[in-house]
């Protein structure tokens, strides 16, 4: 298969040059930072003009400065030495064994349920890899205490930080077969509500957003219910018979395949984005391969619920 090149990118090699003296404002220092000479820099500089037929820099005997052009091109240009450097760390990553601490932060209930019992496979896999996991009922300021990864419930609020989508999980109302046969299975959102005892405390507002039957409606999950940050404690409360609640379905489809839990008002829909889990981390840029590691492995637990 012929390939066919672009008039830039047979000049790719001149970008670093480029970018070099659009960051130092200077040939000079360019030229140092690069460890060849002042014409090479200026010569690479006239290709990749010569090239795509714009001036990207203005300079005379003592000032650079860049162009509107040439701000397009060092934007691009920066991803593509980025790319490139992804590339050596993967291309490395093959030859040399991870190691290090990686630090995630994950709500308790997840920590429990999903990750400990897949922690021995983990390093197993990966001995040279220390995880330090943090866990807590709510999120936490991912540069504050310098987290690597955090995992978050629910949607996402604005952020600048990457987020990779685990698991798109929803909300099911669930009970014990036991209080069915002393209780009717709830019909209607007033006799859901009677049954409410308690609930996750992310969910406890006077204002929760339901569909009944495709018609958006609201519940009250906060007057006369009590609440818990632990989505497994609720669970355990519903199988000592503490009525009718919303739980994750990451921590309830094994009791329900069990038949320790059956799953009720299944025309009463929950926000469908409340249960789902994401993981957050600062940037694309200079990750390590541990951290891809993490994320691969949290992501390949989610895929096995």
């Amino acid at each position: 298969m012929k390939t066919i090149y672009s008039s830039l990118q047979r000049h790719l090699s001149d970008i670093p040059a480029f970018v070099q003296v659009v960051e130092t404002k200077s040939m000079s220092q360019a030229a140092k930072q690069l460890g060849v000479s002042k014409s090479t820099i200026s010569k690479s500089i006239s290709r990749l003009e010569e090239t795509l037929s714009l001036r990207l820099l203005e300079r005379n005997s003592r000032n650079i400065w860049v162009t509107a052009e040439g701000q397009t091109l060092y934007q691009h240009a920066c991803q593509i030495l980025q790319l490139v450097n992804e590339t050596d760390t993967a291309i490395a990553g093959l030859q040399a064994e991870p190691t290090g601490r990686v630090k995630i932060a994950i709500p308790m209930a997840f920590c429990r349920e999903l990750l400990a019992p897949k922690l021995s496979t983990f390093q197993s896999r990966h001995p040279k890899i220390q995880l330090e996991i943090m866990t807590s009922g709510h999120s936490l300021d991912i540069f504050l205490y310098e987290i690597d990864i955090a995992v978050i419930v629910g949607n996402l609020e604005n952020s600048e930080l990457i987020a990779m989508p685990l698991y798109a999980g929803k909300l099911m109302w669930v009970t014990t077969p036991q209080y069915l046969t002393k209780n009717a299975a709830p019909t209607t959102l007033e006799s859901l509500q009677q049954h409410i005892m308690m609930c996750e405390t992310r969910y406890g507002t006077n204002r929760f957003p339901v569909q009944q039957d495709s018609e958006k409606v609201h519940l009250d999950l906060q007057t006369n219910i009590s609440h818990c940050n632990d989505p497994l404690t609720v669970r355990e409360a519903l199988l000592c018979g503490s009525g009718i609640s919303l739980l994750p379905e990451q921590y309830c489809l094994k009791q329900i395949l069990s038949g320790e839990l059956i799953e009720v008002a299944k025309h009463i829909k929950p926000d469908i984005g409340a249960a789902k889990l994401t993981a957050l981390y600062p940037s694309r840029k200079n990750q390590t391969q541990r951290i891809e590691i993490v994320l691969k492995f949290l992501k390949e637990i989610c895929d096995e619920i």
